[in-house]
Formats: C-alpha cells, sequence, structure tokens
C-alpha cells in the first residue's frame, strides 16, 4: 500500500468515526475490519475487540438466519439493499444499508425505533379516524329508528294489560340504550379536535371529580390514592380529560380485587405534565398486550372494548400521549401532555 493510499484509508476511517450512523466493513471471508463507536453498542457485549472476528462469531444469533442470507446475496449479486428489522440482541427496530465491493460489503444501520412506534401510532389514529367516521355516517340513520323502538317499547312498559311482559320490555329498552351508548362512544372517537381548551390545572381537575370515584371505590373495598405534585397548568378540554380520568380508573377498579387500591398521580418530567393511573390489578393479558387501544378489545364480559381506545383519542387530541406497562401485580397508565 502505497503512501497516498494508506493516507486515504486513514481519512475514511476518521469519517466513518465522526459519524452518528453505526458502520462496519466485513472483508470476503466475513471477517470483521473496522467497527466504528457508533456501532459497537449494537454488536459488542463484553467489549471484546472484533477486529478480525467473523461477524457469525461475534453474532451468532443471525448465523443462518435470513439476515445472513440477505448479505450473501448482496454479496454474490453486488448490489445494494436496504432492509429493516429487529434486532435480535437490541430488540430495537433498525434499518440496515448493505453496500458491496469485491473484497467484502460495508453496512451502515440506524435505530428507527421510534420512527416504528411514531408510524405505528399514526396507523392506529388513522384506523380510529375511518371507525369514526364510519360511525358518525350511520349515528343519525341508526338513532332515529331505535328512538322509536324504545319510545314504542316503554308504551308497552306502562300498558296493564302486559304486565306479565313488563321485565322483557324493560330490559329490551336497557339494550336499546346500550346501543346508543355504543354510538355515543363511537362519536367520541371520531373527534379530530377538542371542542373547548383552556387553561386547567390537572390537580384541581381530579380533586374535583375524586369524590365520584371515592364513592364507587368505597362501595366495592377498594381505595383511589391521591400522589399530586406541583405542576404546571396545561391547555386542555376539562370534559374530554374527565371523561379519560373516569375510563382509566373504572377500568382500574373492575380490574382489582377488594382491599387493593388506585393511585391517581401527578409529576411534571422533561418539560412535560406526566398523569399516572397505577393500579394493583390483575394485569393485562400479554396476548391484549399490543392491541388494547384497539376497539372491542376487551377482557370483560359486559365491556364494549371502546373505553382504552376514546381514551387515546382523547389524549390525541389533547396534545398528550399515553404510554402503559403491565403486569401480573397491576397496571400503570403514563398520559404525558405537552405544555
Amino acid at each position: 500500500m502505497g503512501p497516498a493510499s494508506f493516507k486515504y484509508k486513514i481519512d475514511m476511517v476518521q469519517v466513518l468515526e465522526s459519524i452518528s450512523e453505526a458502520s462496519f466493513f466485513l472483508n470476503s471471508d466475513w471477517e470483521i475490519e473496522f467497527i466504528n463507536k457508533a456501532a459497537k453498542p449494537f454488536l459488542v457485549e463484553n467489549n471484546e475487540d472484533l477486529i478480525g472476528m467473523s461477524i457469525w462469531e461475534a453474532l451468532p444469533k443471525y448465523k443462518d438466519t435470513h439476515i445472513h442470507e440477505k448479505f450473501l446475496q448482496v454479496y454474490e449479486h453486488q448490489k445494494p439493499a436496504t432492509f429493516e428489522m429487529i434486532g435480535l440482541y437490541s430488540k430495537d427496530w433498525l434499518e440496515v444499508k448493505v453496500f458491496p465491493n469485491s473484497t467484502g460489503l460495508f453496512v451502515m444501520f440506524s435505530d428507527i425505533t421510534d420512527r416504528k412506534k411514531s408510524e405505528k401510532q399514526k396507523q392506529h389514529y388513522e384506523k380510529l379516524k375511518v371507525i369514526g367516521e364510519m360511525a358518525a355516517g350511520v349515528a343519525h340513520e341508526v338513532r332515529n329508528p331505535m328512538t322509536s323502538v324504545k319510545g314504542f317499547l316503554q308504551l308497552m312498559a306502562e300498558n296493564e294489560t302486559l304486565n306479565d311482559h313488563k321485565s322483557i320490555f324493560n330490559l329490551m329498552i336497557d339494550e336499546v340504550n346500550r346501543v346508543n351508548d355504543i354510538i355515543t362512544e363511537f362519536l367520541d372517537i371520531a373527534k379530530d379536535k377538542p371542542e373547548k381548551l383552556e387553561c386547567t390545572h390537572l390537580n384541581t381537575l381530579i380533586e374535583t371529580i375524586f369524590p365520584l370515584l371515592e364513592s364507587r371505590a368505597l362501595k366495592e373495598g377498594k381505595s383511589v390514592i391521591l400522589k399530586l405534585s406541583n405542576i404546571s397548568s396545561i391547555n386542555v378540554d376539562k370534559n374530554e380529560i374527565r371523561q379519560l380520568l373516569l375510563n382509566l380508573v373504572n377500568n382500574s377498579l373492575d380490574a382489582m380485587d377488594y382491599g387493593k387500591s388506585v393511585f391517581i398521580i401527578t409529576t411534571e418530567e422533561n418539560g412535560k405534565v406526566l398523569l399516572s393511573i397505577q393500579d394493583e390489578g390483575c394485569g393485562i393479558p400479554p396476548e391484549l398486550m399490543d392491541d388494547i387501544a384497539t376497539p372491542f378489545i376487551t377482557t370483560k364480559n359486559e365491556g364494549t372494548g371502546l373505553g382504552v381506545p376514546i381514551c387515546f383519542s382523547i389524549a390525541n387530541r389533547n396534545n398528550a400521549k399515553i404510554d402503559y406497562n403491565s403486569s401480573p401485580a397491576g397496571t400503570t397508565f403514563n398520559i404525558r401532555f405537552s405544555r
């Protein structure tokens, strides 16, 4: 190697070390010849030196997988490729770019987990919007005949000659009311914007609704405990945030046994007001963890599966994001409001 080519190689290494995108170079024997600092957290588990090591020895989980096959194809056909994958070690979403030449492969990759989450959330809200628009389109057509049916059922229930069937009429009226409630919930999902944004102190709103939440809890031998910190005011629709609180706290109470507690917690974190609803319930079943914001997904025998999706829609309309975690020891919903 001449002085010029040697200097060129040194300059290239310095450039690659300075970029934020993770990268490494493999020779034709699949040995790592270069790895930059950004790539090491993804590829190095014990800070060992990987230079000269086969990539399949350094990362054995990838051997004989579709990634192995992909690298082989890129090298054999000498055509670059870009693809997305979930890292078998980091469990993060990665975008991988592979560039071949006659001496090996140059690989660049970046963490796109946040982007994938954002895309998934956007798709979720688009689905909710479609469902809501469908509901809004048929609500009027459904409600009119349902109102007529309910009116006739009420007349029949009041008719003394039909007293033997009164319990059936009342049951049918309850079911008509249930249909109307479901339509109302669908319309709540359909809304694009809050009706009225106003400067609100979340702690005051919580304290206002607290007696209603506490009353139900006490009747069931449970408790609702407030842990409110000094927080900034936020611009939200008060009625919608009340509904969000009612939905989440009632869900928590439904999930808990006698003697358990729900905690309503407010804090300020990274410039955002954080509302947390933490319970001591049985937790969300693992198979439903990724789908609880999808309409009609519910663990309740009498539930519609619309309460949590409505909460996600409310949060989205009020400049907030919801995340959650769950285990058999309980579930916590975090609502993060941007000021």
